[in-house]
């Protein structure tokens, strides 16, 4: 079963959720709660499917707290697949996508059923005994749009409340339990950008978890996510480790060979190892 999503930024690092990794107390104090290890699976694989999977050997965390910076980055023990670095939101692309209220991707493996059955009153409790309320076997994907605050519907916000959202802002956002580290990505001058991780939010129905007062988005509706600009110097620490990683490897497993020459009458071996030695009745020649 899938634990919590994430996107495959380059062949060894993984952006996710750092709620998936750490808990507040009451006195606001962050917790570690991780798992002993943590494995990835391949890009929309089924949750089903052990083969393949890349082991977590290091995570490096924002700043995150209780009112924002909900992000992670999870780095492998090898290359999970062969592929570039992703394409990233930058703070003037936000500007433009915002303004023009962008629709964008949220996927994830979250519930994909409703859980609440007819004339039940959200928030629903879960029946672990339903098949439709489990994980996602395949991941899903839900359109959601982008907003100033500065939209009327937003106009219910109170100033305070306006200076604590630091993130950016969503005002239909569709998550769902389970979604937790869902990339939030959009198609951007014809290639696929990421946005950022999300979804936390104010009257999210959530598949029949959230706080909502109704299914349907009502227009109070919000939610934010945690831009990924705002994260590039944990990156580069990320990409730093993983290139230190793999110099490492090389070194291991490039150390200098000796070849020599082995005789045996009329018949000539050349033996190239670390340690070359003739096989037995051959000489070496001089």
């Amino acid at each position: 079963m899938a634990g919590w999503s994430g996107f495959l930024y380059s062949s060894r690092i993984v952006l996710s959720a750092a709620h998936s990794h750490y808990r507040f107390d009451n006195d606001g104090n962050r917790i570690l709660q991780e798992p002993p290890f943590i494995t990835v699976g391949g890009p929309n694989s089924s949750a089903k499917n052990a083969e393949g999977r890349a082991k977590v050997i290091k995570t490096f965390v924002a700043d995150f707290t209780q009112s924002g910076n909900d992000f992670i980055i999870l780095v492998l023990d090898r290359d999970l697949v062969t592929v570039p670095p992703a394409n990233l939101l930058t703070s003037e692309i936000e500007a433009e996508l915002v303004n023009a209220r962008a629709e964008v991707d949220f996927h994830g493996y979250g519930e994909y059923r409703d859980r609440c059955a007819p004339g039940e009153k959200n928030p629903c409790k879960k029946d672990w005994n339903n098949p439709n309320q489990r994980t996602s076997e395949l991941p899903r994907i839900t359109k959601m749009n982008l907003a100033p605050l500065s939209d009327s519907y937003f106009s219910w916000i109170t100033g305070n409340q306006r200076t604590e959202i630091r993130e950016t802002i969503i005002s239909n956002p569709q998550g769902c339990p389970g979604d937790s580290g869902g990339p939030i990505t959009t198609v951007y001058k014809g290639e696929l950008l990421y946005l950022g991780q999300g979804l936390a939010g104010a009257n999210v129905y959530a598949c029949g978890a959230g706080d909502s007062k109704s299914k349907e988005n009502s227009p109070d509706s919000f939610g934010w996510f945690s831009p990924v600009y705002k994260h590039l110097d944990l990156l580069k620490e990320a990409e730093a480790f993983v290139a230190q990683q793999v110099a490492v490897n090389k070194s291991s497993t490039s150390k200098p060979t000796t070849s020599i020459t082995c005789v045996k009458g009329k018949l000539t071996k050349k033996i190239t190892s670390l340690k070359p030695k003739c096989p037995a009745g051959y000489k070496k020649k001089s």
